[in-house]
């Protein structure tokens, strides 16, 4: 745990150290522009230098959304903001084209391009992370020009650098992403051990899920991009949102499968199975399409309707009594709250930050934690079922008829004993508890494990496990009698059984009877 928390410290102070402004060389200089939309997206340079109606921005950011205008800005030469060597950065990594008009002679331009419609080799500063330029030599001419050109947000600031922020930046941003990595490389691992080792299916879709969010996220702020994909401009346009749309089929069925939700809510159940296909849909048609406005539009509408649909479901399962959902509503909670704020910035309701647009990438590898928790609920689970094991071998053979060849009890007041375990189970009611095993109720009336054991065989005739299993049934048929409106699920639960799959066979071992049929038929003699 404390090396945990030491990744964890670690990996804050990277964050804020990232985000940091460095006041000397790092400057927002987006107001210092003026802008022109050509709504045609056809008018030339030699025509925008003639206009004169151009706009100031006064806000620290674009702020155009979605748009298929081509956007115009025109900046001073003599701004001491754009002197030689400045670094000018578009924030925001998957822009598409931006192309710098930078006045070499009186009425010639040089032409420098960067976006992700370009191959990476191909960039003015193939080395920077975000879409930049360097300003080169100054020139008498009045201004320079800049056209944007983006099927993606065009709502972020434009810094201007010098060489050691720009280093700076590049330094830090590229160590906290591979730790980012590391942490979901971690989570991926976790997820296929579970689906490997204990064959619960539902982690399957969740290593598949953790692939995707990893991939959109580092294709959205441009790492995926240097490393993977480099000079494949065509599928860096579609691979943000194809990885953001698959990652919610995967998603919603593991939800759908952790949390039971065709057991608890089969309306709700079949919202997120509806949601889930309509985002597979739109995978391929991502592909095959122009335009990803309106598929980025479908898939931010359906995380939105879909997080407090998941959230009530998952909260209301954990208050019927099934405790192993505290952590994913604890993990997945955080995440989509802040992820919301992401989202509300993709629809062009609140402005750019980098704690806004950074903040779910920083908090998604919290769903480590959930894995962790998980991983000890297994455990716990197995050393129950160890001790089960044990307590079989230790009875292994012996029926009500046996003698003991060398008895345990030899000293043992047997009546007495037993009371004493009779009194503790009523009064004390720890068969509620699903861990409670044959160790702890030896210890409880001061025997060993194996002279309990002997104390049922050769007394009642039962294992602990059965005489432990019947005050959980008598406990059961209460619960079903007087809380009629309680679910089985929520019985079995309160009844010590760990699962509802045990709770049915043993009910019905020892009734005859399946719980719903013991439940129907009080109801049928009550009325």
């Amino acid at each position: 745990m404390k090396h945990i928390l030491r990744v964890i410290l670690l990996f804050l102070i990277l964050i804020g150290t990232s985000c940091a402004p460095d006041a000397s060389g790092n400057q927002n200089v987006t107001n210092q522009f003026e802008f022109l939309r050509d709504p045609t997206t056809e008018i030339q340079l030699n025509q925008i230098q003639k206009l004169e109606l151009w706009n100031p921005i006064y806000e620290h950011q674009l702020s155009f959304n979605f748009t298929n205008d081509v956007i115009w800005l025109r900046g001073k030469t003599s701004d001491v903001k754009f002197s030689k060597g400045k670094i000018l950065s578009f924030e925001w990594k998957a822009l598409d084209e931006a192309i710098l008009f930078y006045p070499e002679k009186s009425k010639e331009f040089q032409l420098y391009k960067t976006g992700d419609t370009i191959p990476k080799s191909h960039w003015t500063l193939p080395e920077a992370l975000y879409p930049s330029f360097q300003i080169p030599n100054q020139t008498k001419s009045e201004y320079f020009y800049i056209r944007i050109q983006s099927k993606s947000l065009i709502s972020f600031p434009i810094l201007s650098l010098d060489e050691k922020s720009f280093n700076k930046r590049m330094i830090l941003e590229t160590a906290v992403t591979w730790l980012i990595l590391g942490v979901c490389a971690v989570m991926f691992v976790f997820a296929l051990f579970y689906f490997f080792a204990f064959g619960l299916s539902e982690f399957f879709f969740y290593a598949g899920y953790v692939v995707c969010t990893v991939l959109w996220y580092n294709g959205q702020y441009g790492n995926a991009y240097d490393v993977l994909w480099s000079e494949y401009p065509w599928w860096q346009n579609k691979a943000i949102l194809t990885f953001s749309t698959l990652g919610i089929p995967f998603s919603f069925q593991f939800v759908r499968m952790f949390s039971n939700t065709k057991l608890h809510n089969p309306r709700i159940d079949k919202i997120l199975l509806t949601m889930g296909v309509v985002a597979l849909f739109c995978v391929p048609a991502i592909l095959i399409s122009d335009t990803t406005k309106i598929f980025s539009r479908i898939a931010t509408y359906i995380y939105l309707i879909s997080i407090p649909l998941i959230l009530g479901t998952a909260l209301q399962i954990y208050f019927k009594g099934e405790k192993r959902i505290l952590f994913f509503l604890i993990s997945w909670g955080s995440y989509f709250i802040i992820s919301y704020n992401t989202m509300f910035y993709l629809l062009g309701i609140l402005p750019y930050s980098i704690p806004l647009l950074y903040s779910a990438v920083f908090i998604f590898p919290i769903d480590l934690f959930f894995l962790l928790f998980n991983l000890l609920q297994k455990y716990e689970k197995l050393e129950g079922e160890r001790n089960e094991i044990l307590h079989r071998i230790v009875t292994l053979n012996n029926v009500p008829t046996t003698r003991y060849v060398k008895s345990k009890l030899n000293a043992i007041n047997t009546e007495e004993s037993l009371s004493k375990l009779e009194s503790w189970m009523r009064q004390s009611k720890p068969y509620l508890d699903e861990k409670l095993d044959l160790e702890i109720a030896s210890r409880a009336i001061g025997l060993t494990v194996q002279q309990t054991s002997e104390l049922l065989n050769s007394k009642l005739g039962i294992s602990f496990r059965s005489y432990l299993n019947s005050f959980r049934i008598t406990e059961a048929k209460n619960f079903l009698v007087e809380n009629p409106e309680m679910s089985i699920l929520s019985i079995a639960y309160a009844t010590g059984f760990g699962s509802k799959t045990a709770f049915n066979v043993e009910f019905k071992k020892a009734t005859g009877l399946s719980p719903l049929q013991f439940k129907q038929s009080s109801v049928s003699k009550n009325q």
